[in-house]
């Protein structure tokens, strides 16, 4: 991003899923429980998943905004202060 004709090198941002089990299907409906699917987001990055051919949708991340209650939390237990 460039502000005031400078290159802005900070920030980032990716979704990485992480997929155990035997069937996909399986672990998004919880038929098995040994299977799981894991997350990680960085930064400002979202991502979905859709299942029923697009009829179901489930959040598989949540925006890391300031304004946000439990992001509020994280941000105060690492020691920063919110302005």
């Amino acid at each position: 991003m460039i502000k005031t004709g400078k290159i802005d090198n900070s920030g980032s941002c990716a979704i990485i899923v992480l997929i155990l089990g035997k069937f996909f299907y399986c672990i998004v409906i919880n038929i098995i429980k040994d299977d799981y699917c894991y997350v990680a987001n960085i930064g400002d990055s979202r991502a979905i998943l859709s299942k029923n051919n697009g009829k179901e949708i489930i959040a598989l991340s949540r925006d890391h905004k300031p304004s946000n209650k439990y992001e509020q939390i994280r941000i105060k237990n690492s020691g920063a202060k919110l302005y």
